[in-house]
């Protein structure tokens, strides 16, 4: 089964046990983000990414050339363990592995929740690849793709028992959207994948097959 597919049922699943109110709400802040240009303001194919600094789910601190080994580094931003969307796609992207490896390029996953919901993340998933910390979602922000629940938001998220001040470890009430980045060598960006709509990601194929496109012209 695709991740498009998962995604579609468990999304059609979700929407009809769901109150009405909360899913205007979450339809709400998706067209927000359209409406506030995040995706066009965000770092785009052909510029740099910045160098980081991140937490590993033991805490210690990973640098960029740490993890970047390969000819391609694939950056899959995820929301959280907490998001079911985020934790397919994780799987989706594990499964891949060892196609990725074959395209000469690594997966690191990044989120602004704190190390040890990281290593939750890691455990339930069975991720095998760097699942990293954003601290304050500092990184994130020089990428572009953070913003801040509106009230309302925060107050569903709070209904479903979400205490974003635990999972992030600040009271900042920031979230990045999912975003797929691939940088080569030279932390130039190949391909970017961005998506207001938490509940649509890109299939890990497709990103594969861009990574073999762009290896011919390496």
């Amino acid at each position: 089964m695709t991740l498009t597919t998962q995604l579609k049922e468990f999304r059609d699943m979700t929407m009809n046990r769901m109150p009405q109110s909360i899913i205007q709400s979450f339809n709400d802040g998706i067209e927000e983000l359209k409406t506030n240009r995040l995706k066009e303001n965000a770092l785009q194919k052909g510029d740099t990414i910045p160098e980081f600094s991140l937490k590993d789910i033991n805490g210690e601190n990973i640098q960029l050339m740490d993890v970047h080994r390969s000819e391609f580094l694939i950056l899959n931003f995820y929301r959280g363990g907490w998001c079911p969307y985020c934790n397919m796609e994780l799987r989706a992207y594990e499964s891949l592995k060892k196609d990725f490896e074959a395209a000469d390029s690594n997966i690191i996953a990044i989120s602004a929740e704190v190390p040890k919901l990281a290593a939750q993340t890691t455990q339930k998933n069975l991720i095998t690849f760097p699942v990293l910390t954003d601290v304050d979602a500092h990184f994130m922000k020089q990428v572009g793709i953070v913003f801040q629940l509106n009230e309302k938001t925060k107050k569903d998220y709070e209904s479903f028992g979400m205490d974003f001040t635990q999972i992030h470890g600040n009271e900042n009430y920031e979230l990045p959207v999912p975003a797929i980045y691939v940088i080569n060598k030279n932390l130039e960006i190949v391909f970017v994948h961005f998506e207001a709509d938490y509940m649509t990601r890109i299939e890990p194929k497709e990103v594969l097959s861009i990574i073999k496109n762009q290896l011919q012209t390496v």
